[in-house]
């Protein structure tokens, strides 16, 4: 089934389930936000558990190089010191060894039938949290990697019945949405200058003539770059499924693939245009992420998409004033809210620890701490309110906050089975109409074909 996310609406539910369990009086009511229900907490005392014998418990994730430093070390200190037995180690790997190991060897599992093998049983040993891409519940959930949260709203006589109201909170039991990071146009000020613009695209029409223009100007410079390196397909949700969303299109609708949608076969359209236009710089499919920044701060691209995560490496480069950040440019007639694609941070507990409660203490006291991790990482609390000033030190996290509250966001794919091998098709499929001019129409219907057949099977 396909989920998209109403995010402002499911944090504040994710927020109550994550502080009743571990807060003392907390007191819940009904409010409202942009005109949807959602739900609101008073303040809370701090969590507190205390252990007979002193348990030590290890938190695998990729978080701590991206974090400001010591801030994990800072916020497992102030948790030691509020619930004394209780020590965090951190286990650090990269993203890509985590992914790994959540998805690949919980589909050898299935392909396989090797659940008997001890290999297999537990993809990561000794682990109590483990950080996740909400890409991979599915593959956890099935694998059986991590430990059901329902148990914990259920003694503490919660009303779980809130959860199923909604189909899309059904994975909100295994897992706590801690940071959410968007992914906005980049644009450089220096590069939009010289070609004779004093403001970023705000349509599709614009783009093109913004990228014609800085195309034409110098053979050594491109209106836009994509990386698309077959090595890390998530990149695909920046410069691919981004220009979709912006679109107001879902790349799955009713739990079926959508990709015939016209909407999306037009974006295809408009993809289509920048490459055969060369409008594009060289080597997209082999291009990483920081090569493509690369260019973006030398002066070599005058636009690209990419997380606000990378805000502050751009400013290092090249300085607050040389480059600004704005909505994705849309379909001339789309008169909706600008809509943003979502990466996120979750945790979940190991459903092999032998530390559970200790394990959800430490979860649900992150997720006290989302500010903290939102300024931090300058990302959005992935529950709760955003801080007012969270994201206000600089003009670039005060536009965030801003086209936050004004757009929409969407995580279309959490939930969905064998992300990976849908993300392989859309490139290998993307690849093949640019490389040999094959239609967008027919690219979408082969497209389609593919994603139908693994996810029938």
């Amino acid at each position: 089934m396909d989920i998209k996310i109403p995010i402002k609406h499911l944090d504040r539910l994710l927020l109550i389930m994550a502080l009743i369990l571990v807060a003392v009086g907390i007191v819940v009511r009904l409010g409202t936000q942009k005109g949807q229900p959602g739900i609101e907490t008073k303040p809370r005392t701090r969590t507190r558990t205390r252990t007979r014998t002193a348990v030590t418990l290890v938190f695998t994730q990729w978080w701590q190089d991206v974090l400001e430093k010591d801030t994990l070390a800072g916020l497992i200190k102030e948790f030691e010191k509020q619930n004394p037995g209780i020590h965090i180690r951190l286990d650090s790997r990269s993203y890509p060894e985590i992914q790994e190991k959540a998805l690949k060897m919980a589909m050898a599992v299935v392909a396989n039938n090797t659940g008997g093998s001890a290999e297999y049983q537990n993809p990561f040993p000794g682990t109590d949290i483990l950080a996740l891409d909400p890409r991979w519940l599915h593959e956890l959930i099935q694998h059986e990697v991590l430990e059901p949260l329902t148990p914990y709203i259920e003694n503490a006589e919660f009303t779980s019945g809130v959860y199923q109201e909604n189909p899309a909170t059904r994975y909100a039991r295994w897992a706590i949405p801690l940071v959410s990071f968007m992914a906005p146009l980049f644009y450089n000020i220096a590069v939009l200058k010289a070609a004779g613009f004093d403001r970023p695209p705000k349509s599709r029409t614009d783009f093109l003539h913004y990228a014609r223009t800085i195309t034409a100007q110098n053979p050594n410079r491109f209106g836009m770059a994509l990386s698309l390196d077959a090595a890390n397909p998530e990149d695909m949700y920046l410069d691919v499924y981004s220009w979709v969303w912006a679109s107001g299109a879902v790349m799955m609708k009713q739990g079926r693939p959508n990709i015939t949608d016209r909407s999306i076969i037009e974006t295809l359209e408009f993809l289509g245009t920048l490459w055969e236009e060369e409008l594009l710089s060289p080597n997209s499919f082999s291009k990483t992420r920081e090569q493509k920044l690369e260019e973006f701060c030398d002066g070599r691209i005058g636009m690209i998409i990419a997380s606000v995560q990378d805000i502050d490496d751009i400013r290092e480069r090249i300085g607050d004033t040389g480059f600004g950040i704005t909505t994705i440019p849309v379909p001339d007639g789309y008169f909706g809210k600008p809509v943003f694609g979502l990466t996120s941070w979750y945790a979940g507990i190991s459903r092999y620890s032998e530390h559970k409660e200790a394990a959800w203490a430490f979860i649900a006291f992150l997720a006290e701490q989302v500010s903290v991790l939102a300024v931090q990482t300058h990302g959005l609390p992935g529950i709760g309110n955003v801080p007012e000033d969270s994201l206000g030190d600089t003009p670039f996290y005060a536009k965030v906050y801003d086209m936050y509250e004004g757009g929409d966001t969407i995580q279309e794919f959490i939930g969905i089975p064998r992300v990976r091998e849908l993300e392989s098709i859309i490139w290998e499929e993307l690849y093949t109409m640019l490389e040999e001019g094959r239609s967008a129409r027919v690219t979408a219907e082969a497209m389609q074909r593919r994603w139908r057949d693994v996810l029938k099977n």
